[in-house]
């Protein structure tokens, strides 16, 4: 029986975007239904890009049961990615409904990466990732669907596991509890707090960028590079500047006596900044030193309410600068002036359990709430 219904499965890949569609809407589940829809569009708009460019590797599986679709997967080599530092295939929106529709999909997966020349795979990695987020989620189900944070099916991680995949990476994500860190209420005179215009920030991407690279000075399981900046500002860009409207009777030295933050605040014109990003800079050479990049919650903009909830999604702070509270220092501006406008909620997403120094910060003020797997597998090579 098992093997006559094993027969009946077909797996086949395909860039018909209104199979992909259809196959989306038939097996993504989530947990707010109304949001199904514009999840799927924003997958097949990133699809439609790639599926364009000839020098991008993408491919989608799609597994059916006669005419039930039963499986999905997206495989693909982002040019951008890294693992450990290197460019390295990945999957994602992994969904199947038994071990064997599993593995149907993870071997054309497997397979996509040795017609490439690779003998190893990740994932998952849901692409867009500031939508679909890293890794299977194995904890935390319970909690509200989050923009930028991975979702699946609890059966998922089991059916890895069985496959012979590793779990290789374990990223956390937590409540932020506390709202004023005490580390960041004294800073270091050398530094001055700031935010931008998104234009501006969008002309510091080299900085930026170079600093971010130079700041992981550990090899990270899963980086993403530049494409993520550029996903970043897409998604500030999508923020109506109603959003940024100021209190009543706004002034700063209401919110704090702390002088870096009433300089930072009265520098800038807070309605034309981009309030999810504070930036720490050496006001002597005019570098940047350290940088928060945090998400708007787009989901509850799709839905048509205000923005309250934000995902601290990046930080860092360049070498040679740790240690004078200016993680402490960007956190505690961030969370005042992202309040400004009404947000209420701040979770820290996807930090990776063996980035110490970001345990050690960041734990002591926050709630664990969920946690996600990144597996990899290493291939054999086919037999001729």
């Amino acid at each position: 029986m098992v093997l006559e219904y094993e027969l009946v499965k077909k797996i086949y890949q395909t860039h018909d975007l209104i199979e992909i569609k259809y196959a989306l809407e038939s097996i993504l589940e989530i947990s707010d239904k109304r949001l199904k829809s514009r999840v799927v569009s924003e997958i097949l708009k990133y699809l439609i890009e790639k599926f364009f460019d000839n020098s991008y590797k993408v491919a989608v599986y799609i597994c059916c049961d006669n005419s039930e679709i039963v499986g999905f997967v997206i495989a693909q080599i982002d040019p951008s990615y890294r693992s450990y530092g290197k460019l390295c295939p990945t999957f994602g929106w992994l969904r199947a409904d038994s071990i064997e529709t599993c593995k149907k999909l993870m071997n054309a997966c497997e397979n996509f990466a040795r017609k490439h020349g690779f003998r190893k795979i990740r994932g998952p990695i849901n692409y867009p990732k500031g939508l679909g987020g890293i890794g299977v989620q194995v904890d935390g189900f319970n909690e509200k669907l989050f923009y930028g944070v991975a979702f699946n099916p609890t059966n998922i991680a089991d059916y890895l596991d069985k496959l012979g995949f590793k779990r290789d990476a374990e990223y956390i994500c937590v409540h932020v509890t506390e709202k004023t860190w005490k580390k960041g209420k004294k800073i270091d005179n050398n530094i001055r707090l700031r935010f931008l215009p998104l234009k501006d920030i969008i002309a510091k991407e080299e900085e930026i960028m170079e600093l971010a690279s130079n700041a992981f000075n550990f090899i990270l399981p899963d980086h993403s590079g530049s494409g993520r900046f550029d996903e970043v500002m897409r998604q500030y860009a999508a923020v109506p500047k109603t959003h940024y409207k100021l209190p009543p009777n706004f002034s700063p030295r209401k919110y704090s006596d702390i002088p870096e933050f009433i300089e930072a605040w009265e520098s800038c014109d807070l309605e034309n900044v981009v309030t999810w990003a504070p930036i720490a800079i050496n006001r002597y050479i005019g570098e940047i030193v350290g940088a928060i990049f945090s998400l708007p919650d787009l989901y509850q903009l799709w839905l048509g309410e205000s923005i309250t909830r934000v995902n601290v999604d990046t930080v860092f702070v360049k070498p040679g600068y740790t240690g004078k509270g200016i993680f402490s220092a960007l956190n505690n501006i961030g969370q005042i002036t992202t309040g400004f406008n009404g947000i209420k909620y701040i979770e820290g997403t996807h930090i990776w359990n063996k980035n110490e120094e970001a345990v050690q910060s960041i734990f002591p003020h926050t709630k664990p709430l969920r946690k996600h797997i990144v597996f990899q597998k290493r291939l054999r090579a086919l037999k001729k």
